[in-house]
């Protein structure tokens, strides 16, 4: 069995995983001394074991227990760049997904075009990002049906509606920051810019206060996104914390173009910059 390319490859792969409900990623590329690829291996998504954070484990860690499952489908690339299938292993040494969960496996997720022109209709039409989930969830007949979840129905709405700050409002922001710092020189600010044309696409800030605050009740965040509930239609993402008083305090806070692993990872690591690496002992959230 052949294709013409590796997307042709993976989406047929991809489909039979559908119909026995697991769920694939791509894994092993060989290459030849001149670079192209010629072979390729496509794998369910529980082989091999998750590789471990260095100085602790994370819930996520926690939450994923690949069984090494050697499942998968080995390809091998023509100079012509015509995959042909050369091996397939069926065997799962695991549990399936029961069909009404099949499509909340990542390899099974998806917005089709027709849904994201739908979004769009329905957000033009006024309807609130957090309802738009709401709304598929009848239009599917319950969320077990929906074939995508609220955070990528979110993700959309960001990049489809307003990927960043317009300029003019952006420049009014970074005076505004500088001129905090000034007045405040423990005043922290970052600004994550997009590779491609440079604007802004993240941000976070901490002043003085928020950082001595986390350096004596720091053992302890709470971290959260209200999506979209500002003009920039961008998730908004304090980090918060409790004093001895029992009171909520601000640790720092970032708007964020996304809420994918990307984004989290650069807001994080920038927030410990800002405090100077200390890490939390816990933190909360529903990430």
């Amino acid at each position: 069995m052949s294709f013409k390319s590796e997307n042709d490859a993976y989406q047929i792969y991809n489909a039979y995983a559908r119909r026995i409900s697991f769920s694939i990623r791509k894994s092993t590329t060989s290459l030849k001394p001149d670079g192209t690829v010629y072979q390729k291996h496509m794998v369910c998504s529980n082989q091999g074991h998750r590789a471990k954070h260095s100085k602790h484990q994370t819930s996520k860690e926690n939450a994923t227990k690949r069984t090494c499952c050697d499942a998968r489908i080995q390809f091998s690339v023509s100079r012509e760049e015509i995959w042909t299938v050369q091996k397939i292993v069926f065997d799962h040494n695991h549990y399936l997904a029961s069909p009404n969960k099949v499509n909340k496996l990542r390899s099974q997720r998806r917005i089709t075009e027709a849904d994201k022109q739908l979004i769009s209709q329905i957000r033009e039409a006024g309807m609130q990002p957090a309802k738009v989930y709401e709304f598929f969830k009848q239009w599917y007949g319950g969320v077990e049906n929906v074939p995508f979840t609220l955070m990528d129905c979110n993700n959309m709405i960001g990049r489809e509606r307003r990927k960043y700050l317009p300029s003019n409002d952006a420049q009014t922001l970074l005076e505004y920051l500088k001129n905090k710092q000034l007045e405040d020189p423990t005043f922290f600010y970052a600004i994550q810019l997009d590779e491609v044309d440079g604007r802004i696409a993240i941000f976070f800030w901490a002043d003085g206060q928020a950082i001595m605050d986390y350096a004596c009740f720091g053992d302890a965040v709470s971290f959260d996104t209200t999506f979209q509930t500002n003009k920039f239609e961008m998730p908004f993402a304090p980090l918060l914390g409790t004093n001895h008083h029992k009171q909520t305090i601000i640790f720092g806070a970032a708007l964020l173009y996304n809420e994918t692993m990307e984004s989290f990872v650069w807001l994080f690591n920038t927030f410990l910059t800002a405090m100077s690496g200390k890490h939390p002992s816990t933190i909360f959230t529903d990430q």
